[in-house]
């Protein structure tokens, strides 16, 4: 089997605080290079191919590169260039890269001598003019026939348009779109209901403006974070606990939905029940928990926050933990205790790319995978789970 300590390309580290082993990917193909949104996993079960984002500053946008564990080489696929980086997609079957750009949806394999393949241009009417990105998120339907798609406007001045593309025939299904200056993004399908699909109202425009703002509250008073959009053009939104949300993700079965809210990881099953706090977890010094994932048995999590930085309780490129909670013994532990600032960035000169640590559980819920800079530069890092386990026990 196939693993970071079989590997050439990795190198151990050990946590001076936490004490923690991880194992940072440095064989470097590109200056940066980082972990997926954690919404995603960056690899596939058979443990064969590991995927990462690539930036090359200061260009803006992101390229993609890959780690094949059974000949152990790492490699840069250029074609793969999108400005909605957390777009990519593996395809666990077979671990093809799937991402969406301004063009469209496009596919490759791991194998540096196959191309890639648009599998969908922008849709043909109104939104060909309109888009500026086909995702920025990319889940596969519980069939695996269709991709579901957020199509953002340029600054979400005309809305977005929710829906689906067939993946055989390239064909886009509209299934919602929002008003103008009301952008819907972060669309996932629901892993057992291929008529849902969850998606994030994170921000209105102001279209006179053209400033992004927090969405306004409803008619009721509730935070319209939590949308999910139905392939009969319904849809229903999720009051928050503490009404407030972020950060949203489905559970395995399907039949329940988890986000961060102010320190807390929320769990909401579907249906007519309350949404309940899992934990507590604030970060001393930050601004609250920022994302977070579960294992397939909900019985652990993974999260990350911001830590205090040039006096700052958050700013894009600030120092950052990552931490794991054990819900069957509801006891906490570090896996990293600080992600260091690097690359000269402050509060006034941020990182101009998202660097957030965005671990998530991959390999059978047996790894974590997340950014770290720990290095002293932006990579990407795999962390044995059962340490975590051991510490919590």
């Amino acid at each position: 089997m196939f693993t970071p300590e079989t590997s050439r390309h990795f190198t151990a580290h050990v946590d001076p605080v936490t004490h923690m082993t991880f194992y940072v990917l440095s064989t470097r193909v590109a200056p940066l290079q980082q972990n997926f949104y954690f919404v995603n996993a960056p690899c596939e079960p058979s443990r064969r191919y590991l995927w990462f984002y690539c930036a090359f500053p200061p260009a803006p946008g992101k390229c993609a590169g890959v780690l094949d564990f059974a000949s152990d080489e790492v490699r840069f696929f250029p074609d793969t260039y999108t400005q909605s980086a957390e777009s990519c997609l593996v395809d666990e079957c077979t671990g093809n890269l799937y991402w969406g750009s301004s063009l469209g949806i496009f596919m490759r394999t791991p194998h540096p001598q196959d191309k890639a393949v648009r599998i969908t241009r922008m849709p043909e009417d109104a939104v060909a003019h309109l888009g500026s990105s086909m995702a920025t998120h990319l889940t596969f339907s519980p069939d695996r026939k269709e991709l579901g798609v957020d199509i953002q406007t340029p600054n979400g001045t005309y809305g977005s348009y929710i829906g689906t593309v067939n993946l055989e025939t390239g064909a886009f299904t509209q299934w919602y779109r929002t008003e103008n200056g009301v952008p819907y993004n972060h669309a996932q399908f629901c892993p057992s209901d291929g008529d849902t699909i969850l998606a994030a109202h994170e921000c209105s425009i102001n279209i006179a403006l053209g400033k992004r703002m927090s969405p306004a509250l409803t008619a009721e008073g509730i935070y319209p974070r939590l949308q999910l959009i139905h392939r009969d053009g319904s849809k229903e939104m999720r009051r928050p606990l503490n009404n407030y949300a972020t950060h949203e993700w489905w559970a395995a079965d399907g039949k329940s939905i988890y986000y961060c809210s102010k320190n807390h990881i929320v769990h909401d099953r579907l249906g007519s029940h309350e949404p309940e706090a899992v934990c507590y977890i604030p970060i001393e010094g930050g601004n609250g928990t920022w994302h977070a994932h579960c294992t397939r048995d909900e019985r652990y999590f993974i999260v990350d926050g911001s830590r205090q930085s040039m006096g700052l309780s958050w700013w894009r490129g600030c120092a950052s933990t990552v931490r794991f909670w054990n819900n069957d013994t509801k006891k906490l532990c570090e896996l990293v205790h600080r992600h260091p600032v690097v690359e000269n960035w402050t509060p006034e000169d941020p990182c101009p790319y998202h660097i957030d640590p965005h671990p998530r559980f991959v390999w059978s819920d047996e790894w974590v995978s997340f950014t770290t800079t720990v290095a002293g530069r932006v990579d990407i890092a795999l962390a044995p789970v059962q340490q975590l386990i051991d510490a919590t026990r």
